[in-house]
């Protein structure tokens, strides 16, 4: 292979490498290029923004000092009005417009008109510019809608004139009566002073304009009172309220202009009190750095060069790493057959040889390898068999328990049959026996009182009590009545105290703040510990017990601990016949309630009942209210 004609893949690989360099070095460059765009176009943006701040700052300013003149005018409107269709008197209305006119900074003149637009009085005195004020538009206008307008109109003999008008409503009716004005002068009211903060560069200046497109000041000599630029433009901007900053053209229809004009940037914000907005125009060459950047044929020499450069760097490239990798083609492809003893020769010391070592390391590699999945896999057919026995045993550990769990379920049916049966029996041989005496009872009083002898009515009643508490006593042990009257904790130490406490066990009971449960829980939970003091007065022996119910943290704790003989639970769960069933019970009611009961117990050491229940799956609609055995009423908190 160090001589003769290369292989068909050779030109393959030389075009990829000629291509892949080109691209390095071209991509490189066409990223910098469009990260460049990207930040110059960013920066204009930038300066944008920041001429529509500037832009948006005067006009607040001039926004506040309309609406001061507005707020006066309002004033002088209500202090003037009087009565449905009249108005103070000539001398009064006089005063008023003095002292409105007192309040104004480089106004003209204030006066009043009535709905006729008749004059009323004026101040300072004198025709001066009102003397057509009835034919201004604006104020029937402002008659009609009630609503307050500026208006800017060029008089022949003083220029442009600012016009700002204010209905003056009836006091008792809700009708216009008469308009309050003032009129003034915008270039002796600094607004081009102002408007020079915003004027950069030789191109640049800033006007503010009506919704009419009409310019009411500018920085610029001569364009008050004249036409705006782009007028239409402006007009539907300054109505709709709405900002901009953008580059303009020109609007050629609207000014004559033929040949292209050079392109400006033109920021606008409008004024809030009245349809005015401020204009701030520059030509773009001036104003954005981007415009007369480097053209593009600048650019081309360049990376022609360096297109020529990658292909020279390509091809010495394409000749070092071509024959080498041809090598190492061939010595793969007989790896992948899977001869894995021949070795791969050496390829010098450059980056194909340290891969040609690399690839013969990964021979080598791949050898023992194999050696370990083949030894792998026995192992884990090993494992297969084993997990295959644990899981028939688990199958084998729950079949048992689906097994107990029908045989825990046969005999709660039974336990309640032989419930069902006891009281049945009672209710026969008490009850009903008492229930007969009473009414022979009741026949010989009857006899007695017909034959005029003193009827035993004592005996009577004796018997009708021991009856009623025989019928009570069945009732209780049916259900108790302290449940649902004064709930939980209530039942439960009225439980202890009639079946622990009266075989000389001594109880106590501990218990923590706890909030009123739906029925069925309060139930299923009064069960869970019936059953287990149940067991303890029936099978541990013991002299005293604790008992402990409270809330910790996000579950409901109950915990009942005797000193009792104890006993070995998983002896017991072995046992034929004799399995725990009452325990049993707890752990299928506490799982049913999404929680977990756990029995600790050795022989001579007592039993514990800990039992955990979701104070969420535990709360219901009765849940937080204030009444029996709700928080500590009833003296459900704490010790006893």
């Amino acid at each position: 292979m160090s001589g003769g004609r290369l292989p068909a893949g050779e030109g393959g690989i030389r075009r990829r490498v000629y291509l892949l360099m080109a691209t390095g070095i071209a991509f490189p460059l066409a990223l910098m290029a469009g990260a460049g765009l990207y930040w110059l176009r960013d920066l204009d943006d930038r300066i944008l923004a920041g001429r529509l701040s500037a832009a948006g700052m005067a006009a607040a300013h001039f926004d506040q000092e309309i609406t001061d003149d507005l707020e006066t005018l309002q004033r002088l409107s209500a202090a003037v009005s009087s009565s449905p269709g009249a108005m103070q008197e000539p001398a009064e209305l006089r005063r008023d417009a003095r002292e409105a006119h007192q309040l104004f900074r480089h106004r003209e003149t204030v006066f009043l008109l009535d709905r006729n637009l008749a004059l009323l009085a004026v101040e300072p005195p004198g025709p001066g510019p009102l003397e057509h004020a009835g034919d201004l538009p604006v104020i029937e206008d402002v008659i009609r809608s009630g609503v307050p307008r500026l208006a800017a109109l060029v008089e022949p003999d003083r220029g442009l004139v600012v016009h700002e008008i204010v209905p003056i409503q009836s006091a008792v009716e809700n009708r216009v009566v008469g308009v309050a004005g003032g009129t003034f002068d915008p270039a002796r009211r600094g607004f081009d002073h102002m408007l020079g903060f915003l004027r950069r560069g030789q191109t640049g200046f800033a006007d503010v304009v009506d919704d009419q497109g009409r310019v009411i000041a500018s920085t610029r000599p001569g364009r008050a009172g004249k036409l705006s630029d782009c007028r239409a433009h402006l007009a539907n901007l300054v109505r709709g309220k709405r900002t901009e900053a953008a580059r303009c053209q020109g609007c050629h229809a609207e000014r004559g202009v033929t040949a292209p004009a050079p392109p400006d940037v033109v920021v606008f914000a409008p004024l809030a009190a009245t349809h005015w907005g401020v204009v701030v125009r520059q030509e773009a060459r001036e104003a954005l750095p981007t415009e007369g950047a480097v053209p593009w044929y600048a650019v081309l020499p360049v990376l022609v060069l360096q297109l020529g450069l990658a292909g020279a760097f390509a091809w010495g490239a394409a000749r070092s790493v071509v024959r080498p990798v041809q090598v190492l083609t061939v010595e793969a492809e007989r790896i992948a057959g899977g001869a894995l003893d021949s070795p791969i020769p050496e390829l010098g010391e450059d980056e194909v040889g340290r891969l040609g070592r690399s690839l013969d390391r990964m021979r080598e590699s791949l050898r023992g390898l194999i050696a370990r999945v083949e030894h792998a896999n026995a192992e884990l057919e090993q494992r297969v068999a084993e997990r295959t026995h644990e899981l028939h045993q688990a199958n084998e550990m729950l079949r048992e328990r689906e097994q107990a769990r029908a045989q825990l379920l046969q005999k709660v049916i039974s336990a309640q049959e032989d419930e069902r049966k006891r009281i049945a029996r009672e209710l026969h041989d008490e009850t009903s026996q008492s229930l007969a005496v009473l009414a022979m009872g009741l026949e010989a009083a009857q006899d007695a009182i017909r034959s005029g002898r003193t009827p035993r009515l004592d005996e009577v009643k004796s018997v009708a009590v021991r009856t009623l508490e025989d019928v009570h006593r069945l009732i209780l042990d049916l259900r108790p009545s302290v449940l649902d009257d004064l709930g939980l904790l209530s039942a439960i130490r009225w439980y202890a105290d009639r079946h622990l406490e009266s075989r000389g066990i001594s109880v106590r009971c501990e218990f923590g703040e706890m909030r009123r449960l739906a029925p069925e829980m309060e139930t299923a939970l009064f069960r869970i510990c019936q059953e287990a003091m149940s067991n303890v007065a029936r099978h541990a022996q013991a002299t005293a017990v604790l008992v402990q119910v409270g809330i910790e943290g996000e579950e409901i704790r109950i915990d009942i601990e005797d000193d009792g003989k104890g006993f070995d639970p998983a002896e017991a769960a072995r046992r034929e016949g004799r399995r725990p069933w009452g325990l049993m019970g707890i752990r299928e009611r506490a799982q049913i309630l999404g929680g977990d009961a756990r029995i600790e117990s050795a022989p001579g050491r007592g039993t514990l009942v800990d039992v955990r229940i979701p104070l969420a799956a535990a709360l219901g609609p009765a849940a937080g209210q204030d009444g029996p055995g709700g928080g500590k009423a009833g003296g459900e908190g704490g010790e006893a």
